[in-house]
């Protein structure tokens, strides 16, 4: 890629601390429109000749995208003096970078994706200085109601934010992973919907037809997480390795309102049935978080977890397994499991100020079946639960205009029904 060296002095600065002046351009004989226009190469090639470059023109507000060839002399934003060594990106950098990668995955070509991309670097390093000086906050997201599998309120992050999740989890994901139980599933790297399927499927085999099984639920779980508690335990189990721009990050996205500003993309008519403990619209001050985020995911796990250990360690219930807030005890003493339901309400109630779904408590024989994760399990075999087989049904002959996105939920779909070849 062509270059020349060219010693100049400025000192203003835009809002994103940017600063150049206009080179103008050579083809290699001799720099024209020095003073009028601006040419930047970026790290980004067209092909095995060309590269793309911005520019930008004197009284014209606008910044140009372009590709030329390689061998054409444009300007080269000096990132940092390195003295004739090689520059490498800061480690704060190359986070931010994995973080990207890992958001991208499942938001491949989507606007909003597609907008950062486009601008990758740039995107980047804002973001790195914003969290460097401590100035990051969050965008407005965008709410809607979900219908399928069930009607809910989901509030989407920008992607932006998406990728500061992203880079929150990678951080404390290792350390919190550590604190939870064995049998607590979902957003928890090899314990998903397949293996917390297996694990109590295992439960009910081991404890026999003669087994009771009690499933419990909590009333609006999300809607009903308070921050502050949640907050707190946070702090609590990472004060084993503390760090700064952690625990801001964490009060940003706890404390986050996702209503201000919000777009609302679905009509109010949409909300008509939606209960009012599963709106973040109706729910406490200080109360609630998003679905669909990647740290509500993760510090629902957080927030669940004093529970799971009262129950594995006060109350003794080893066949213990619970995936978000959906959870299941199996034993074979059936009183046993009757003095645990008073147990677990005290305990939400006055340990994290959640309450137990009345109409979702069910105590039942094992060999009878129960639902759980879209399966129903028996002491001797599992197989797909009727919802899942109609919202499969409906996937496959349903259609949809978008081909790639119809390929990959049927897969999902197979996937999850792939436990059902434990035959009853």
């Amino acid at each position: 890629m062509g270059f020349k060296n060219i010693s100049c002095k400025f000192t203003e600065k835009d809002s994103a601390n940017f600063s150049a002046l206009p080179g103008g351009y050579s083809d290699g004989s001799s720099f024209d429109n020095v003073g009028d226009n601006g040419f930047w190469w970026s790290a980004t090639e067209n092909d095995t000749n060309n590269a793309w470059n911005r520019n930008m023109n004197s009284g014209n507000a606008n910044v140009n995208r372009n590709n030329n060839n390689k061998s054409n002399l444009h300007s080269v934003r000096c990132v940092q003096d390195c003295y004739g060594k090689p520059a490498r990106a800061s480690h704060l950098f190359k986070e931010l970078h994995q973080a990207y990668l890992d958001a991208r995955r499942n938001k491949r070509n989507t606007i909003n994706q597609l907008k950062f991309e486009r601008n990758l670097e740039v995107e980047l390093l804002l973001l790195c200085n914003e969290l460097e000086n401590r100035t990051y906050d969050l965008l407005p997201g965008i709410c809607f109601i979900n219908e399928k599998p069930v009607k809910r309120e989901i509030i989407a992050a920008d992607f932006r934010d998406r990728v500061i999740h992203h880079f929150l989890y990678n951080r404390i994901y290792s350390i919190l992973d550590k604190k939870f139980i064995y049998d607590s599933y979902g957003c928890r790297v090899g314990r998903g919907t397949l293996f917390g399927i297996n694990r109590v499927y295992n439960f009910a085999r081991k404890c026999g037809k003669d087994a009771w099984v009690l499933k419990l639920d909590i009333q609006g779980f999300f809607m009903a997480i308070n921050r502050h508690i949640l907050h707190d335990l946070l702090i609590k189990y990472l004060s084993a390795k503390p760090n700064e721009l952690t625990n801001y990050l964490i009060e940003k996205t706890v404390f986050n309102n996702p209503l201000k500003n919000a777009l609302f993309k679905s009509p109010k008519s949409s909300w008509v049935g939606l209960p009012l403990d599963k709106s973040l619209i109706t729910s406490k001050p200080n109360c609630g978080l998003p679905i669909g985020n990647l740290t509500s995911q993760i510090f629902a796990n957080v927030y669940l977890n004093p529970l799971d250990h009262f129950i594995k360690r006060e109350l003794k219930i080893n066949c213990y397994g619970r995936y978000v807030d959906d959870m299941v005890l199996i034993n074979n003493d059936k009183e046993i499991l009757l003095n645990c339901i008073n147990r677990i309400r005290e305990f939400m109630q006055e340990n994290l100020k959640l309450t137990l779904h009345p109409k979702k408590i069910k105590l039942q024989r094992a060999n009878k079946g129960f639902a759980f994760l879209g399966a129903y399990i028996y002491p001797t075999g599992i197989t797909a639960g009727k919802r899942l087989i109609k919202n499969f049904k409906e996937c496959l002959f349903g259609g949809d205009d978008n081909h790639e996105l119809q390929r990959q939920r049927v897969q999902s779909y197979l996937s999850q029904i792939d436990f059902s070849k434990k035959s009853v």
